[in-house]
């Protein structure tokens, strides 16, 4: 039998200090002081702050991320959303609005070797 995909959910009230991994996905509304790794999907909500690296197979930002993102898959950037950091991902979307301090490194071929050594922590 197949197991169903975890959802954690970070609520808009919530402060986490630390790093978070979990094996599923992770919603954030409130604010993460240190690395997330996801297996699957990282999603930030308008007002979601993680103030450290994003890395797992899809990111969808709204909110705030101040160091980085390396998305295996895909990486959004939603009209609302500030990334203050480097992004590596294979696919890029970008809504008018989005803020962007930072470099870019898109491949949509392969990524095996992109951001080797960055943004690994």
């Amino acid at each position: 039998m197949k197991e169903k995909p975890t959802y954690t959910i970070i609520g808009e009230d919530t402060v986490i200090q630390g790093a978070i991994k979990v094996k599923g996905s992770i919603m954030i509304s409130g604010i993460v002081n240190g690395n997330i790794v996801a297996g699957d999907t990282v999603r930030i909500s308008p007002g979601g702050k993680v103030e450290g690296n994003v890395k797992s197979k899809e990111v969808y930002l709204n909110g705030e991320i101040t160091q980085g993102i390396n998305a295996k898959q895909k990486a959004k950037l939603g009209a609302q959303s500030v990334l203050t950091g480097d992004l590596i991902s294979r696919k890029l979307i970008v809504e008018e609005g989005a803020k962007l301090i930072g470099k870019c490194e898109v491949d949509e071929q392969s990524n095996s070797n992109i951001g080797k050594n960055k943004i690994e922590k």
